[in-house]
Formats: structure tokens, sequence, C-alpha cells
């Protein structure tokens, strides 16, 4: 999942797409089911490493490779942001589609194509390519929508 993805979804819906992607993103309930196996094994200072780190910071999802037994802690996994790290940054060249109100069409929603982006302050603003005119745009997190200004943010150089 690249970054830009995450930013428009729910914690629980980017958990459960990472999950199919990262073996080392897992549950609550299969780190007990991992202890519970250990304990039946005879292989308790496993389990009580992981009961330990799970019971001391209780989380739905959390971090941990199973592989590497007691040397890796469950690390938990709480919101959006303790996501990013495993989500891919595109290459300087990754475009996207994105349904966006335009200007243009007074308000009316269509297809543009985002190229870009930069930071002003805290806002992110969105390089678009709409109908080949680069404009700016914006997300609202509010109403999870893009906003393109193809009228009044028409870009003349890149």
């Amino acid at each position: 999942m690249y970054l830009y993805e995450l930013k428009h979804l729910t914690f629980h819906e980017a958990v459960e797409k990472l999950i199919e992607e990262k073996d080392q993103i897992t549950t609550y309930e299969s780190l007990k089911q991992f202890a519970i196996h250990h304990i039946g094994e005879d292989n308790l200072y496993l389990a009580v490493h992981i009961l330990n780190a799970i019971h001391e910071n209780y989380a739905e999802y959390y971090d941990y490779d199973y592989s590497m037994g007691t040397l890796d802690n469950p690390t938990a996994l709480r919101n959006v942001q303790d996501l990013q790290d495993y989500c891919e940054f595109p290459d300087e060249d990754t475009t996207y589609p994105i349904r966006a109100h335009m200007s243009s069409l007074n308000g009316q929603m269509d297809i543009a194509t985002v190229i870009g982006e930069r930071k002003d302050g805290e806002q992110t603003i969105y390089i678009v390519d709409y109908k080949g005119v680069k404009c700016t745009g914006i997300f609202n997190p509010f109403v999870c929508e893009y906003y393109v200004d193809d009228k009044y943010g028409i870009i003349k150089e890149i």
C-alpha cells in the first residue's frame, strides 16, 4: 500500500489491507493463540514473553515478527500514524486518479489525476491534471473529498 492510499482509509481498513501485505502485522487474538500453542509445546519462556507484552500494552493489532521469538517485542498499532512505516512511497512520477469537486463545473464531481503535491504549512496542496490543465487541489478530511480549482488555481509552470 502506498502512503497516499493510507490517508484515505480508516485505521481498521488500512490495517486489514496491510495484514494481507505484511507478515509482521498481526492481531491480538493471533498472538494469544501463538502463546497458547507455545504453552502446549512447553516453550513457556516465549509464551510468557508474548503474554506479558500484550498484557502490558493492549491493542487489537500489533507488529511482531514471529520468526524472531523473544528477540522481538509485539508493538501495539493503534492509529493510522502507526501504520505509515509499512507503506511504500511512490516514485516521483507516480500519478493517481481522484474524484473531485471541480470549480469549472460549479462544484460538480469529475475525475482528475494527481501528479504531485506540496506542503503549504500544514495543508497539502495537490498538483492536479484535469483535461490537460494543471491546477491546484486540496483534500478535505472532514468530508473525505477532493476539491480542484481549475479556474483560479491554474499552474502555468511546474
